[in-house]
């Protein structure tokens, strides 16, 4: 198209970007299974993994919102403090979910409210991560267009799934998560992060040992129990938050309890100047008395300071005698 003028070239090829990335995900094989097993229950609770995502997805209200559950559900499944709604970016989190089958096919059939700029695609690789796709949406509401949608009007999302068949059941796998698989992964990091079994991943999902061809793909992570996912960074913030202040409040409490000890001290050092100054005075009293005595029958007392300031403090230049002094 060179006889467009510049600005029509630029947009034919977003266009034809964009629907080679469409086309690129219709052509993804997903390996996963997620068929409708006869052996297994109608429907169950099970849950689907999510990463938290700036700007729109870092806290549990949003997150919670978008798959019309409670922020508190999210918390107790992802191991988080009930109140702390605030996230980091990529923390991973369990959202509990009830799964069933539509048609042959089980999904968790979620309702979401359009937006300005949503299409199927947007909101199955954005606001859902790839836990489902256009094509699903697009099957689940025939009489919508996928990149025309109305303002407000509520769209069917169904997010993969599945329930545990009843051989699986007896192997006393519990659940099987919903996890989007990473371009980094791999199965011993994913069993890990799980808990779960390499073998049981491997089975289940049918990409042998190299997932490559799942990345951007829901697979199944089967479980015997829900897992305890690790901390995330914020509680290591929080935890280098909390570090600092111990430290100087014990700082402080250490500080305190010199300055105190250096005040006791302080004090003790003074009454004994004291005690000592008062002894001192004492004993010039009594020699004064003594030296007096042999003068005098009886003796005139005065206030002791009223005689040290007399004599200049029995200074030599006062001194006229053995125990004598003018005044």
């Amino acid at each position: 198209f060179p006889f467009l003028p510049l600005h029509s070239q630029i947009l034919c090829l977003v266009i034809m970007l964009f629907s080679t990335n469409i086309v690129a995900q219709s052509q993804q094989d997903n390996r996963t299974n997620f068929s409708c097993p006869s052996d297994s229950p109608p429907s169950c609770e099970t849950y689907v993994t999510y990463i938290a995502q700036s700007p729109n997805f870092l806290s549990l209200t949003n997150i919670s919102n978008i798959f019309d559950t409670s922020p508190l559900s999210i918390a107790r499944a992802s191991n988080l403090e009930p109140m702390d709604d605030k996230l980091v970016k990529d923390q991973v989190l369990l959202v509990p979910v009830t799964c069933g089958c539509t048609g042959n096919r089980s999904f968790a059939n979620i309702s979401y409210e359009i937006n300005q700029g949503d299409s199927f695609y947007f909101v199955a690789t954005t606001s859902y991560e790839n836990l489902t796709n256009w094509r699903a949406v697009m099957d689940l509401n025939p009489v919508l267009s996928p990149n025309k949608l109305p303002i407000g009007i509520q769209v069917v999302f169904p997010l993969f799934c599945k329930c545990p068949s009843k051989n699986q059941l007896d192997k006393e796998i519990k659940y099987l998560i919903t996890y989007v698989w990473k371009p980094g992964d791999n199965v011993s990091l994913v069993s890990d992060k799980f808990g779960a079994s390499p073998e049981d991943i491997m089975s289940e999902n049918n990409y042998g040992q190299n997932f490559t061809a799942a990345n951007n793909l829901p697979v199944l992570i089967p479980v015997t129990r829900l897992p305890v996912l690790a901390r995330s960074p914020s509680d290591g913030r929080k935890g280098g938050i909390r570090l600092p202040v111990i430290i100087g409040i014990s700082l402080g409490c250490t500080l305190l309890v010199l300055v105190l000890a250096v005040l006791l001290v302080y004090v003790y050092c003074l009454k004994m100047k004291t005690l000592n100054r008062s002894a001192s005075s004492a004993e010039t009293a009594d020699k004064l008395l003594s030296g007096v005595s042999g003068y005098v029958s009886k003796p005139t007392m005065y206030e002791t300071d009223a005689i040290m300031e007399a004599t200049m403090n029995l200074s030599e230049q006062c001194k006229i005698g053995e125990s004598v002094y003018k005044a």
